[in-house]
């Protein structure tokens, strides 16, 4: 069941054999193939990558303008609230001030 090869054969054996050379060379060509296509995807992947990148970069640009605007407004609302309490609290003492000052003075 286990049989030796015989000279014969391994000496066909090491001889290279032409249609495995035009088997490699075809392997070659298809592997450049196969690399030509693998490079146009990737150059095809990163172009649409870079102008996605742009988009979001954009998107990116109006989110900061719109966050620098919102931050203005909270800004312009805290000093607004500032001068209402300050104003509040002056016409509350005065007003409570002068309550006590006439019903203090009243026979």
């Amino acid at each position: 069941m286990n049989r030796t090869p015989s000279a014969v054969e391994l000496r066909n054996a090491k001889r290279p054999n032409v249609d495995v050379a035009k088997r490699n060379m075809d392997d070659r060509s298809a592997t450049t193939e196969i690399e030509s296509t693998t490079d146009k995807l990737l150059r095809e992947i990163r172009d649409l990558l870079k102008t996605r990148g742009h988009g979001e970069e954009k998107e990116r640009h109006e989110d900061d303008k719109e966050s620098e605007m919102k931050n203005d407004w909270m800004l312009a609302a805290a000093v607004l609230d500032r001068i209402c309490g300050i104003a509040f609290t002056v016409i509350l003492v005065a007003g409570t001030t002068a309550f006590f000052v006439l019903f203090a003075m009243h026979p």
